[in-house]
């Protein structure tokens, strides 16, 4: 990978443009915030490349299998699935405009049987695991070569005045036509009106390749003549990109009128013009598509722009970096660039690296809003090795899918939010004022001093987190709205009244087994310090072990570590001898009776860590509720000997000043959760 990465950073200053471009706004840098990257899929049907395996499924094996599909999506730590339901001209949904698609049931017309709506059920099921949900159209494709049977349910049936026949076997809609322009659009209002998606997608087939017509011009001689004859004065070129133009403008205005929350992406062929940048070169999707890409991003007709960049970063002709620096350049509107990647079915550790590297130079050159979306799930779920590297690596924490400012900037207003403690771990709940407007949550959490999130879907109210990470402990925790346009709501801290303790188990430090010991009865808590220094990063388990080791040898002969529990500087709770043996000390006094504690650490000279004092408060509730032992027997070793000045001063002062017996008279009047 390194190799990979060397060679991106020296290609960055040619890649990106010094154009300055407004970005959307960010929230400060000292507010918690979840990541936000746009990481998503494409789920392909036609030829049931991805879904279904086969169009002689079940309807339940269908479900099940597009089941398995968003598991492994939101498992894997993906945030939207880009499900083509147009293939050609046919529909994986209910429509009164075009036939049920032959991928479905294997005849062009039928319906489902059992009958359910494919795209009602992807929508459901994909924002039950908190996946956007893009429908993937092709609005020029009337018919596939591998489509089966033209039936008379087909638009090549029913419309023939739209559609024109290429010589590899493709129906192909006439682009410049006002018809295909009106049926298409039609056909996008329709899903846009009447199914809960997130976005609708087009890509990159807009006049077919040349090859589809065995490298012939296309055939629409009868409408470029009528132009002509209406007095028409652009070139046959511009003449075709125009209608291009026109429909990618059309179907971007009449969504935003209808569902401004719906984003419009496009996923054009990678490279706009050969020598742009100069070191390109290529197909040229402007002189053979009549796809002008760059005039779509340059006027910010789509929200979200995925140029297909299917080539690694060190082809020189077509590297990676170098065109989507240069797409970069053109993103005069701030839109979201999110590159679609090619995944190799090769498992094999370069090709892993190259898929991992293309999305680390994407978050490095485009921070504000990164993302990709992966050609294609199949490529990406058929190779495990690919698979846990993403898990494991960039995608090892959700994300967010990143706002789109300019369809809506408002945030959600804050949730309502309580938190409870229920043993070793904490029961948050919350509710909003309008849940409508809410599509994911974000449950906060800092352990001491690291900030981390969880993100909920839409319909969970309660979330619970554990009160310990590791030697982490639980300091704050918050819940923010985020709404379908990416907006988090403002953040605020709840209150927090943490009276429980997450503690080590002897396995934690490897002890040795004890020996018999006589047993007692507990009525006193006694705070001793261990009495060397000990840095907060020292390994602590590794100091009980060697505590015990002494205090079992042949200079004390002791049964086991003096100590009931020891609490290291970074406020982590060992679990010592039983709470039931008495313990050991060199003293003039019995400790029979004694609950003995010790901090670690020498604190005649050493501060007391602010979390080792915490720790320690909340561990001697826990012990004075548990035991029922009265905050009065709550002393320390020297209070009870006249041979000892343990604790050090620095931990005494804290009894002294009646800090300690006054936080857990607190800890102990706050009501325990159930």
């Amino acid at each position: 990978m390194t190799r990979h990465l060397l060679f991106a950073l020296l290609l960055l200053q040619a890649c990106i443009s010094s154009k300055p471009t407004k970005q959307p706004a960010q929230i400060p840098p000292s507010t918690p915030k979840a990541a936000a990257e746009f990481r998503a899929a494409w789920v392909a049907t036609v030829a049931n490349i991805d879904w279904p395996d086969t169009p002689a499924l079940s309807t339940a094996e269908q479900q099940a299998e597009a089941i398995r599909i968003l598991d492994f999506l939101k498992d894997h730590h993906f945030n939207a699935v880009i499900f083509q339901v147009r293939p050609q001209a046919d529909a994986l949904y209910k429509s009164d405009l075009e036939p049920w698609s032959y991928y479905l049931t294997g005849t062009q017309g039928k319906a489902p049987d059992p009958y359910y709506d494919p795209l009602e059920f992807w929508t459901k099921e994909a924002h039950a695991r908190g996946l956007e949900l893009h429908v993937w159209l092709n609005p020029y494709r009337a018919h596939h070569k591998a489509g089966g049977e033209v039936t008379e349910t087909s638009i090549v049936k029913k419309r023939p005045e739209l559609v024109l026949f290429l010589k590899e076997g493709y129906w192909w809609f006439d682009p410049a036509l006002k018809g295909t322009q009106d049926h298409s659009a039609a056909v996008v209002m329709d899903i846009v009106k009447r199914y809960d998606i997130d976005g609708v997608h087009f890509d990159d087939y807009f006049y077919p390749y040349p090859s589809y017509n065995n490298n012939e011009d296309f055939p629409d001689s009868t409408s470029w003549k009528a132009y002509q004859a209406s007095g028409g004065k652009l070139s046959r070129g511009d003449w075709r990109r125009d209608a291009v133009n026109t429909f990618i403008e059309r179907v971007y205005k009449e969504i935003k009128a209808v569902k401004p929350h719906v984003k419009f992406g496009l996923s054009p062929f990678g490279i706009w013009r050969p020598g742009h940048p100069a070191s390109t070169a290529g197909f040229d999707q402007y002189d053979q598509l009549y796809a002008d890409a760059k005039l779509w991003l340059n006027k910010g007709w789509i929200d979200y722009f995925t140029p297909q960049l299917y080539w690694p970063i060190n082809r020189i002709p077509q590297s990676f970096p170098v065109l989507l620096g240069w797409w970069a350049g053109e993103n005069t509107q701030s839109r979201h660039l999110w590159p679609g990647m090619s995944v190799s079915r090769d498992t094999a550790l370069p090709s892993v690296r190259e898929t991992l590297s293309q999305i680390m130079i994407t978050r490095g050159m485009l921070p504000q809003s990164a993302g990709a979306v992966h050609w294609n799930l199949s490529a990406v779920m058929r190779n495990p090795a690919l698979a846990e590297a993403l898990l494991e690596g960039p995608y090892r924490n959700d994300a967010l899918v990143p706002a789109s400012p300019w369809l809506d900037h408002t945030a959600p207003s804050m949730p309502v939010a309580q938190a409870a403690q229920q043993g070793d771990q904490v029961r948050i709940n919350w509710s909003h004022t309008d849940a409508n407007d809410v599509f994911r949550w974000v449950v906060h959490m800092q352990y001491d001093n690291t900030w981390t999130y969880k993100i909920y879907n839409r319909g969970d109210r309660t979330a619970l987190i554990p009160v310990q990470d590791g030697k982490q402990r639980l300091r704050q925790v918050a819940v923010t709205a985020v709404d379908r346009t990416g907006n988090e709501s403002a953040f605020k801290a709840l209150q927090l009244n943490l009276t429980d303790v997450a503690i080590v188990p002897r396995s934690g430090w490897n002890a040795a087994p004890a020996r018999p010991y006589k047993s007692h009865q507990l009525s006193y808590i006694t705070i001793h310090h261990e009495g060397t220094r000990l840095a907060p990063t020292a390994d602590a388990a590794r100091k009980i072990n060697a505590i015990q080791r002494w205090g079992m040898g042949p200079d004390r002969n002791w049964s086991d570590v003096p100590y009931h529990f020891l609490i290291a500087p970074d406020g982590t709770i060992y679990e010592g001898r039983d709470v039931h043996t008495a313990g050991e000390t060199a003293t003039e006094y019995d400790p029979s009776g004694h609950l003995l504690i010790t901090c670690l650490g020498n604190l005649e000279v050493q501060e007391v860590d602010p979390r080792q004092l915490d720790a320690l408060v909340r561990l001697i509730a826990h012990a004075s509720r548990k035991y029922n032992i009265p905050v009065e027997k709550i002393a320390s070793h020297r209070d009870h000997s006249r041979q000892t000045t343990c604790p050090g001063k620095n931990l005494y002062h804290y009894l002294q000043n009646g800090y300690i017996k006054k936080r857990v008279t607190e800890l102990l009047a706050m009501p325990q959760a159930g």
